[in-house]
């Protein structure tokens, strides 16, 4: 960092995994990689202890050329979050890096990317149970829910991170029915069973519950698919509650 604090191409990193927002299809997200003094950086927010981390989430709008910075403190205990506002010169180079990625990577502008991502799809709502992740194996997550979603022509329509799994997420669960319903989404997409339950007795019920609302349930890690008009999985070998 410079003397001021001010970011520099050297401290941060733009995650090659990106994703494109719900609504209008013109927000990126992108996870910045972050090689500096974060406690230095953000002051008393980020002031982590042993078992905290920090992830830093960049929303890029390349249509109105505008950006906004959101910091995850993630412990085991659950999550905070805080905005930052880059300054003026770490916006640009922000906006530049993931320009560069994006081109690097797909080969395509910002602009292309978005919407590359919403032609001949079918949307799907994503959940993701951070549990006691490392910042790696949250990457990973995404990597691998990302390749699932293009390998079956799904477009990531809406999504969900806790620090718990559906069955544990409360008035989330009944909130993510009322999200899906109003996209017009019908198919909730996770990585592994521990996303949706943390005993397969969690998983059934929880399965139950959205299958009973017309919902449909796919695991990513082991091609179960759980559907309303058979709540039993479709696919049942080499069932376990493996993963993350």
């Amino acid at each position: 960092m410079k003397e001021n604090l001010e970011l520099e191409r050297r401290d941060i990193r733009v995650h090659h995994d990106m994703e494109v927002d719900c609504d209008i299809g013109q927000q990126i997200t992108a996870y910045i990689e972050t090689w500096f003094d974060v406690s230095q950086k953000f002051g008393t927010q980020a002031q982590l202890q042993d078992g905290e981390w920090l992830n830093l989430f960049a929303k890029y709008n390349p249509y109105e050329d505008t950006l906004r910075l959101e910091c995850e403190v993630s412990r085991e205990s659950g999550s905070t979050w805080f905005d930052y506002t880059p300054t003026e010169a770490e916006a640009r180079l922000i906006k530049d890096m993931i320009t560069e990625t994006i081109r690097e990577v797909h080969k395509q502008t910002p602009q292309e990317f978005c919407l590359s991502v919403q032609q001949d799809v079918e949307p799907v709502f994503v959940y993701k149970n951070r549990g006691r992740l490392s910042p790696d194996q949250i990457i990973q997550k995404g990597f691998r829910l990302k390749y699932h979603c293009e390998e079956n022509g799904y477009l990531q329509d809406g999504s969900l991170s806790m620090s718990v799994p559906m069955s544990q997420s409360g008035s989330e669960l009944q909130w993510i029915m009322d999200y899906c319903r109003s996209h017009g989404i019908s198919k909730i997409l996770v990585d592994g069973l521990l996303d949706i339950g943390r005993t397969p007795d969690e998983v059934d019920r929880t399965a139950q519950i959205l299958c009973a609302r017309g919902f449909q349930v796919e695991v990513a890690d082991c091609g179960l698919i759980y559907s309303p008009q058979n709540e039993a999985p479709e696919q049942n070998s080499g069932m376990t509650m493996g993963g993350m």
